[in-house]
């Protein structure tokens, strides 16, 4: 039961194109939601008006933002906010919510979304469509200690194609898999999602489908129901984090502040390290071109432009593999870091940092 009398619904979509875009004319129309948050990083293009519920006047414009319009337009009382980076890049607090609707095209994104839904105890709700045999489904997740996960369900291969993208329109990039799915078929996955939200909200678990998978083959006019079981063997963790507030405003927390136990309530030790949930330090950039470096610390995909911009050849650089660590550990960080505000690390509001040692971890959300 997540919110059956319907108050104070805060809905993130993830996703706004062949299926998502459907997606928001339904919320849009339902009373009971209060806020909407849209996350897309990508623009319409002309090819789009094929698979997406879009008009030709939205090309060229960012996704996100054309369907907030739109759904100002249906419900103008209704509170939306349009963000048009991918969601790996928005802050963990920031998709606090009553549920998380995912309308993806690749397994790393949805990863990252059943990572963060899973940590911040958030039920989602995940949606796809398969052009070949014209399939729609959905699957419901409700995170607890013993419920299945999006990555029960993986093995060795789904991790080796975990970049590979599955784009709704047949015209991408030749590199990725094409579903080449009609708008028909976006929108009765998008239907499917809804109706499964609608029951969530209404507290219905004798008719939601948690932990399972419903998928409708439109060809030949089949359902079919598959239920998942927790995975012993799951790489993720399935931990849901209790997330704690801080006593002082981040602007003015320093890495020392944290790792030393000022305003964690702990005690120092010298085991204790600092981390950001889903993004590790980067500690150098490298210019692919011309090969030129320069030690940088701070948190990955936090550069701005300028900061990335090669000063030997003008080239975008990048942080190597070897270049990054997850954490920065008590024992072998100086003073000068101890000093530095965690926001010149690039940390923002709305981000959690884990403060851990031997014995204890802790969640603060900034």
């Amino acid at each position: 039961m997540v919110n059956p009398q319907g108050e104070n619904v805060s809905l993130v979509v993830v996703g706004v194109g062949n299926v998502g875009s459907h997606v928001c004319r339904h919320l849009a129309r339902m009373p009971e939601v209060n806020r909407l948050m849209l996350i897309d990083k990508d623009c319409y293009e002309e090819k789009n008006l094929r698979s997406q519920d879009i008009l030709a006047s939205d090309c060229g414009k960012p996704k996100a933002v054309v369907q907030a319009r739109q759904v100002r337009r249906i419900r103008p009382d209704l509170e939306v906010e349009a963000v048009t980076v991918p969601v790996q890049e928005v802050p963990l607090g920031q998709l606090r919510s009553t549920v998380i609707l995912a309308c993806l095209d690749t397994k790393a994104a949805r990863q990252d979304v059943n990572e963060a839904a899973w940590h911040l105890g958030i039920p989602w709700i995940d949606s796809g469509v398969a052009a070949d045999g014209l399939l729609a489904r959905v699957n419901v997740y409700v995170p607890s200690p013993d419920a299945p996960c999006l990555e029960c369900a993986w093995d060795r291969r789904d991790y080796e194609l975990i970049e590979q993208s599955y784009p709704c329109d047949p015209d991408a990039s030749a590199r990725t898999a094409h579903t080449n799915a009609p708008s028909s078929l976006g929108a009765l996955a998008a239907a499917m999602q809804v109706i499964e939200l609608q029951k969530l909200l209404a507290g219905s678990p004798d008719r939601l489908l948690a932990g399972c998978e419903v998928t409708i083959d439109a060809s030949h006019h089949k359902q079919r129901v598959t239920a998942y079981r927790r995975n012993p063997q799951c790489r993720f963790d399935h931990a849901v984090w209790r997330l704690e507030q801080l006593d002082r405003p981040l602007s003015a927390l320093t890495v020392g502040d944290l790792l030393d136990g000022a305003v964690a309530g702990r005690i120092p030790s010298n085991s204790a390290s600092l981390s950001a949930a889903g993004r590790p330090f980067a500690r150098r950039l490298t210019c692919p071109r011309c090969g030129a470096a320069r030690d940088f610390l701070r948190l990955a995909g936090r550069f701005s432009r300028a900061m990335r911009r090669c000063r030997e050849c003008r080239h975008d650089m990048v942080a190597r593999g070897f270049d990054l660590m997850p954490r920065l550990e008590q024992a072998s960080i100086g003073r000068a870091l101890a000093r530095r505000k965690l926001t010149s690390l690039g940390f923002r509001a709305g981000d959690v940092v884990t403060v851990e040692d031997d014995h204890t971890e802790r969640h603060f959300l900034l």
